[in-house]
């Protein structure tokens, strides 16, 4: 990608979503933005299911350096593309898209090292972990559980055929591990036998129905994880905590694949020194 000092001011980028008005996103590249006194803009654009190429071709044209994408964009943006990264590939899904300097559309994937930086250190090694969802997030998170040395993984979700593309797309990266592929009604059996439980579904964000799982019965060392933003306090997550469980939220993923966007996008070192005010920014 062309370097920030040779592009045209302001520097451009955003987020293609539908709905993507609820998205934090914005607010993290333009604090990042604000800090570094960069000229630069991030925003965000409501792009209708279908509408994904026509997308891109104003991109392009009104001179962005790349977008990223949301819920229902993930796999229209992997079929579009005319590159993948290794990790694009690995997990079949794309999650920010990269202008070139020839103007072709390189697909990247900042969603694993943005689940695994706060589980930084934590060994899954011997441990069963359960994964509710089967889109392109989840793979991200598998991919990242396996990372982290799991290789007994519960899958959770509402389809077979939903479960079997996302194991398909992530036969590589689970050469090595037992999977199980299982339905909501075995969800909370999984869950109860798991070192971690990450919700990677849509279930318990708001507008949407609430996550059908009790934390009562969980291990009392288990690790509670809810990719959700919206709200970035779910359900789950205050039953786990009062529990006195650990969590994490998606604030803190969110914020991690951040990074690697930002830094694509601007050719610029996002600032951690101001995390704990980008943190009650997105909170307020």
């Amino acid at each position: 990608m062309t370097g920030r000092a040779d592009r045209p001011l302001p520097l451009l980028a955003g987020l293609i979503g539908w709905p993507v008005a609820q998205s934090k996103s914005q607010k993290i590249h333009e604090f990042w933005l604000n800090r570094l006194g960069i000229d630069g803009h991030y925003v965000r654009l409501p792009v209708r299911p279908g509408e994904v190429a026509r997308a891109f071709r104003g991109m392009v044209a009104l001179g962005f350096a790349g977008v990223q994408a949301t819920m229902p964009h993930k796999r229209a943006c992997y079929d579009l593309v005319d590159h993948h990264t290794p990790a694009a590939k690995a997990l079949g899904a794309v999650n920010t898209v990269i202008v070139e300097e020839d103007g072709t559309l390189t697909g990247e994937n900042t969603d694993l090292p943005g689940f695994v930086e706060p589980l930084a250190g934590l060994d899954l090694s011997g441990e069963r972990v359960t994964v509710l969802g089967a889109g392109g997030a989840a793979a991200a998170v598998i991919a990242g559980l396996v990372s982290l040395g799991a290789r007994d993984i519960a899958v959770v979700n509402r389809t077979a055929e939903g479960t079997a593309r996302l194991l398909d797309d992530l036969a590589a990266t689970l050469m090595s591990c037992r999977v199980e592929a299982l339905g909501w009604d075995q969800a909370q059996q999984a869950a109860d036998r798991s070192a971690l439980v990450a919700n990677a579904s849509s279930l318990g964000m708001e507008g949407f129905p609430p996550l059908p799982l009790a934390v009562d019965s969980l291990r009392g060392d288990a690790i509670v994880y809810d990719i959700i933003t919206h709200p970035h306090d779910t359900p789950l997550l205050r039953a786990a905590a009062a529990r006195g469980l650990r969590t994490h939220d998606g604030l803190e993923m969110l914020v991690g694949q951040a990074r690697e966007a930002f830094r694509r996008f601007y050719d610029a070192e996002p600032p951690k020194d101001g995390d704990a005010d980008l943190r009650k920014l997105l909170i307020g």
